[in-house]
């Protein structure tokens, strides 16, 4: 006789939800990590921009290219802010940019966690050869 009938059953019905959530943690990952790659190209894109603006309009453009920039690359994104500074680092102007943004957990409840808030910086030297 044989004892261990349905005890296929029984492990596939245990390890099923676990198998599931290893799943959903792996879509919350990717989606993390390509949110913070979304937001350091558009860092990185937004401060090379600024860097080469004129003064006044350096802020400005700075912001105007990382939001494009991220709506281009289909972000991962509830919410998106952009910071760009310029300061002066001992007689060298630099340009400054961070963008932070809350990632879009949706569909991903499973794991009952909150949506991360990720941030990203870049700095450039502000380019004085630039064109007029």
């Amino acid at each position: 006789m044989n004892r261990q009938r349905g005890s296929m059953a029984v492990e596939i019905v245990i390890l099923t939800p676990v198998f599931v959530l290893l799943l959903v943690f792996i879509a919350y990952v990717t989606r993390v990590t390509m949110a913070q790659h979304e937001l350091l190209r558009a860092a990185d894109t937004a401060a090379r921009t600024a860097s080469q603006a004129q003064m006044n309009s350096m802020s400005h453009r700075g912001a105007e290219v990382a939001y494009q920039s991220m709506r281009e690359n289909g972000s991962h994104c509830v919410s998106f802010q952009v910071q760009v500074n310029r300061r002066s680092v001992e007689g060298i102007m630099q340009v400054e940019v961070t963008t932070q943004c809350r990632v879009n957990v949706l569909g991903l409840s499973l794991l009952g966690i909150r949506s991360p808030v990720l941030k990203a910086t870049s700095t450039e030297v502000i380019d004085v050869y630039r064109h007029p």
